[in-house]
């Protein structure tokens, strides 16, 4: 019976299930941290995060692919503090960023706004809920300096 329960449980964290909002989101990885991770943005790698210039990343980014976001069709997106990693256990949200939907504001990154943009929230995860001052510096002056993206919310 053990292995049939384990195994029912796996099949939930893989299937896809479509995630309205980010309060949803966020609750889900609150109770359940076991969702598969997956990185294609490692730490040193660059992303674009919806403009021109692209930037090297002092953080993990990814997406959570069994929990879609309506925004893009995609996984949920994440980050992962930066003294933390994947491999870590228990990688529940602190944090979320969101981007601007202020079309003045998309004049001034150079591209026109994404639709769905106001939606599509990433998450920052962090091993049990816990970062340094560093980590949040990092990605406070990380983000301050994309004028797509509102300051972050710490929890």
């Amino acid at each position: 019976m053990k292995i049939i329960m384990e195994n029912f449980k796996n099949f939930l964290l893989t299937e896809e299930k479509i995630i309205k909002s980010k309060e949803e989101v966020i609750e889900i990885i609150k109770n359940n941290s076991n969702y598969e991770i997956y990185l294609d943005n490692p730490k040193g790698t660059t992303k674009k995060f919806g403009g021109l210039e692209p930037k090297v990343l002092p953080f993990d980014y990814g997406e959570w692919p069994a929990l879609v976001n309506p925004a893009d069709d995609m996984g949920w997106d994440l980050i992962i503090v930066p003294s933390s990693s994947e491999t870590d256990e228990n990688l529940v949200p602190v944090g979320t960023i969101d981007y601007f939907t202020d079309p003045e504001i998309w004049k001034k990154v150079g591209k026109k706004m994404n639709k769905g943009i106001g939606n599509n929230t990433k998450i920052i995860i962090a091993p049990g809920g816990e970062y340094s001052d560093k980590d949040r510096s990092t990605l406070d002056n990380f983000f301050t300096n994309l004028p797509q993206f509102k300051p972050i919310t710490w929890f």
